[in-house]
């Protein structure tokens, strides 16, 4: 009864805002699978003599839809599979495992990063399919409140897809803070873009 009332409310504000939102499943609570295989993350960090980048694999998670809206979820990345893009061997696997070790990620303590979407606006932007999300990001064993703008490029009752751009200050989260040389020199900015794409909907349509 309260997801009813909820979907409704929702479809009297769309009319409102011009906003469309399908109303073929009202009263609907889904729950979506996270695709690790065809979702992906790319990072970029910058220093005062160039810039690496290179992705890291998404380990597992789910989104949780009311009406075929995005309005929860939580999203599991392995950090252990950090890739350097930019460089050949044996400099890329140098890197690699400078990344994964205490003076960076320190994956060996902290092999996980999580992201949980604690709230979905979809009225904040001009165009319908942009969103913005505010979540709670663990990473490094530090969690804080992260807050950006998402394009759902699809959305079906069986899929889901999204990219959003994400910057990060490395000091929030304790990142190469002790080493006093890639303190100075590194730049304090993270910049992620993550493509993310769920499937196989399990649907639970409310009634009276």
């Amino acid at each position: 009864m309260k997801t009813l009332l909820f979907c409704l409310l929702m479809l009297g504000h769309a009319g409102l805002s011009n906003h469309p939102v399908n109303n073929s499943r009202l009263g609907g609570l889904s729950v979506m699978t996270v695709d690790p295989a065809a979702s992906s993350i790319d990072w970029k960090a910058e220093k005062t003599t160039g810039k690496h980048n290179g992705t890291i694999k998404i380990q597992s998670g789910s989104l949780t839809f009311y009406c075929q809206q995005l309005a929860k979820g939580s999203i599991l990345i392995d950090m252990n599979s950090i890739n350097v893009a930019d460089l050949a061997m044996p400099d890329k696997q140098k890197l690699e495992n400078n990344l994964k070790g205490d003076n960076f990620f320190d994956t060996g303590k902290f092999p996980s990063a999580k992201l949980d979407i604690v709230s979905v606006n979809h009225q904040s932007e001009k165009t319908y399919h942009f969103v913005t999300i505010t979540g709670n990001l663990m990473l490094h064993g530090i969690t804080k409140k992260v807050v950006f703008t998402a394009d759902v490029s699809k959305i079906a009752n069986d899929k889901f897809s999204a990219q959003a751009d994400i910057a990060l200050n490395r000091r929030d989260f304790n990142i190469a803070t002790k080493n006093f040389k890639y303190d100075t020199f590194i730049s304090n900015a993270i910049h992620l873009h993550v493509s993310l794409q769920a499937n196989k909907a399990t649907e639970q349509v409310t009634s009276l």
